[in-house]
């Protein structure tokens, strides 16, 4: 099976020096990481640069979510990729084989999955539960980014929505998108990974980062 993983970043350096090696150490297969830096400060760019990595963009400006989101797609394109997976750098996997398993239930059903997200603000609520090749799944109207993985074929005609804010991407509508398709969204039940810090707990530990983001989000007057 061929991953790619798809990740963007702006600051928080030490979110993604960790996320990055807890992935590598729980992914349990083989994957392409694709990464986009947007505009770094705190020498999250130069890090990057000494890593290795299937595709490395280091962008001048913040572009969005969105669009960073876009871009990297574009690298992945005709690259036959059974699975892609977007990664956020405040993701901690801590359990073995969960890249590997999740896209294996991935493969074996239509569906987007992700490990259960622990440590968020307003965790969703499952609506019901149901199984691909026997493995109990809770069904979710809406995944957020955090870790998302769709088969890669999903792809290769879906875009991100690039009329919205900048940082305010809406993760429920590639779930939209889906199910309106068929499809069905889930956490895989029996697997965990963490949002670092909760959002609440980011606010206070990087605010200058939350001030910057927010001010570029905002329309021009």
């Amino acid at each position: 099976m061929k991953i790619a993983v798809l990740t963007l970043t702006r600051d928080r350096l030490e979110y993604s020096q960790h996320c990055f090696a807890e992935l590598r150490t729980h992914a349990g297969c083989d994957y392409d990481h694709y990464v986009y830096d947007q505009a770094s400060e705190d020498g999250t760019d130069r890090w990057l640069m000494n890593g290795v990595y299937a595709g490395l963009i280091i962008g001048r400006q913040n572009i969005g979510i969105s669009r960073g989101m876009n871009s990297l797609l574009a690298l992945t394109r005709r690259k036959g990729y059974d699975v892609i997976v977007k990664f956020d750098n405040d993701c901690e996997l801590t359990e073995p084989n969960t890249l590997r398993d999740v896209c294996d239930l991935v493969m074996a059903g239509k569906a987007i999955l992700s490990p259960r997200i622990l440590g968020l603000n307003n965790p969703p609520v499952a609506t019901g539960e149901f199984d691909i090749a026997g493995e109990p799944i809770l069904d979710i109207p809406q995944i957020g980014g955090i870790f998302l993985a769709v088969q890669g074929e999903w792809y290769l005609d879906y875009r991100y929505p690039e009329d919205g804010p900048m940082w305010g991407l809406d993760d429920s509508h590639i779930c939209r998108t889906f199910r309106a398709a068929g499809g069905r969204c889930g956490y895989v039940k029996r697997l965990t990974a963490n949002h670092l810090d909760t959002t609440d707990g980011q606010h206070l530990r990087y605010p200058a980062y939350f001030e910057r983001t927010l001010a570029e989000g905002k329309p021009s007057l």
